[in-house]
């Protein structure tokens, strides 16, 4: 973009702030003067978006993953919650209900603290080549599922935690199209034609976040931010090592979802991931000794020729699996 172009981009930016009565909270986007690239300018608490150093998403490379055997099992409490799933215009967020005594616990993994979930967040695209906002080996997946908790140890509440040291957990859920579906993902999609438009909400109920998650103990972590404003860089990120899976008509319908209101629909809510961020010298350390499960490996990290276990398709009757490294 040239330097004309970006001062039309901030003097409108400028007058949508001046005319615009809604909060900041309501009208970004993730494209044009409202997108990623003016988060950290529209607002001055968001200043991390534009010259934060340890940002979310990220691409993780295989070949600078980092084994520690000290990490643990990530630990999720089995108790099922409600609560109810908004179209926010930006994505969709789950949100669990607060007048209940029922709370999940997140806990192991490199944690220190036990962590109560708060949020799931719904990330995709609107074709299957992109969706996620974390990459492997710079794959995209159709979509991803963030389930976001706060250190509720140190701090009161998610508002205060994603402030602060250590504040927030972040899991991330690959997700992958496919004949069988999560039966627990499948809770959240029946309510998908409820959430149509912007400010709709919908009741979600007896949803277990462990039985969301994929069946394995492997994952990479690394110390990164919300990817959405104000990109607080409190949050502990764990990347499971396998995906879930969503059918190819849940998509659809997932798709057909806009960011505005009934009666001004706008564009499609998809397309709602951040742009890949810089790791800037962070470590990205894994639990899955791969030199253990291959003696020939020459060092500890994770080796190229490993499947991402998460790519698997059926065409005419055939299953393939792509290895992604």
């Amino acid at each position: 973009m040239s330097g004309s172009s970006v001062l039309l981009c901030m003097f409108a930016l400028l007058a949508m702030i001046q005319v615009s009565k809604a909060s900041w909270e309501e009208w970004w986007t993730y494209d044009g003067i409202s997108g990623p690239s003016f988060w950290g300018l529209i607002n001055p608490q968001w200043s991390l978006c534009s010259k934060g150093r340890r940002q979310s998403p990220i691409n993780i490379e295989p070949d600078k993953l980092l084994f520690d055997p000290h990490l643990r099992p990530v630990h999720v409490d089995k108790h099922r919650i409600s609560g109810h799933l908004h179209n926010t215009g930006q994505f969709l967020v789950f949100r669990a209900d607060r007048d209940v005594k029922i709370r999940v616990n997140i806990t192991g993994g490199p944690l220190a603290y036990h962590y109560q979930f708060e949020e799931i967040y719904i990330h995709y695209g609107l074709d299957n080549s992109h969706g996620s906002e974390h990459r492997v080996n710079n794959y995209a997946f159709p979509a991803e599922i963030q389930v976001y908790g706060f250190n509720a140890e140190l701090y009161h509440n998610m508002s205060e935690a994603q402030h602060k040291s250590q504040g927030l957990v972040a899991i991330s859920l690959m997700v992958q199209v496919g004949d069988t579906p999560n039966p627990e993902l499948r809770i959240i999609t029946s309510v998908f034609n409820k959430v149509q438009y912007r400010g709709d909400k919908a009741q979600v109920r007896h949803l277990s976040l462990r039985s969301l998650l994929p069946d394995t103990n492997g994952y990479m972590t690394y110390e990164g931010s919300t990817t959405h404003p104000g990109c607080w860089e409190t949050a502990v990120w764990l990347v499971l090592n396998k995906p879930i899976y969503i059918t190819a008509q849940e998509l659809y319908a997932l798709r057909k979802l806009m960011q505005g209101p009934d009666n001004s629909p706008k564009a499609p809510l998809g397309n709602n991931s951040r742009p890949l961020q810089g790791l800037h010298h962070r470590t990205i350390r894994t639990n899955i000794d791969f030199h253990k499960q291959r003696p020939e490996a020459k060092c500890p990290t994770m080796a190229k020729d490993m499947k991402y276990k998460a790519n698997t398709w059926r065409d005419a009757g055939e299953s393939y699996s792509r290895n992604i490294y």
